[in-house]
């Protein structure tokens, strides 16, 4: 149960920030379409009311996803030494699939700081073609290593109730010949 509530939390952050970033990306194409160009990152707009220490809620939204992507890494690294539920037991394999998706959530925690550093300070100035490119490197990364856990899952799983299925047809057939 606890894991249903922790994947709602997380997947309900990442739809409402994907939700505010395709908003103001189209706000932002319909105000000049002409001078457009896509941003990785779009910041809360800067109100000049608020006093210099609050200037920086300006990148809440980078803050918070640097904050989840810490817990979520925490999280799977920890998850990772833990037994496997539907194996019964302690495998490499387990153990290996999750900490390539730890790994993968380490990626992206630090494409989130180097973005962060980027908009922030001039320490940084990194193209923003840059971040698209390994964005979607990391997403392929995430995808490859999310096929292969459920191909290693399947195939723990799959296999007896394949056996299984083989085996009750093999009976049928066998008895419907004896009639």
């Amino acid at each position: 149960m606890a894991a249903l509530i922790y994947h709602i939390f997380s997947s309900s952050a990442l739809v409402s920030l994907g939700l505010y970033h395709v908003i103001s990306a189209t706000r932002n194409h319909l105000k000049s379409p002409r001078d457009y160009s896509a941003k990785p990152y779009h910041p809360f707009p800067s109100s000049s009311s608020l006093p210099p220490p609050y200037h920086r809620l300006k990148y809440l939204q980078l803050y918070l996803l640097i904050l989840c992507l810490l817990v979520a890494f925490a999280h799977q690294a920890l998850i990772s030494t833990d037994s496997d539920p539907l194996l019964k037991g302690r495998t490499p394999v387990h153990f290996f699939t999750s900490l390539q998706s730890a790994f993968v959530i380490l990626l992206f925690l630090l494409l989130s700081l180097s973005l962060l550093l980027s908009e922030t300070t001039s320490l940084l100035p990194l193209p923003t073609d840059l971040f698209f490119g390994v964005a979607s490197g990391l997403f392929f990364l995430q995808y490859t290593v999310s096929s292969s856990a459920a191909s290693v899952l399947l195939g723990n799983i799959m296999l007896p109730c394949f056996l299984g299925f083989i085996i009750i047809m093999f009976s049928v057939q066998s008895s419907g010949q004896g009639f």
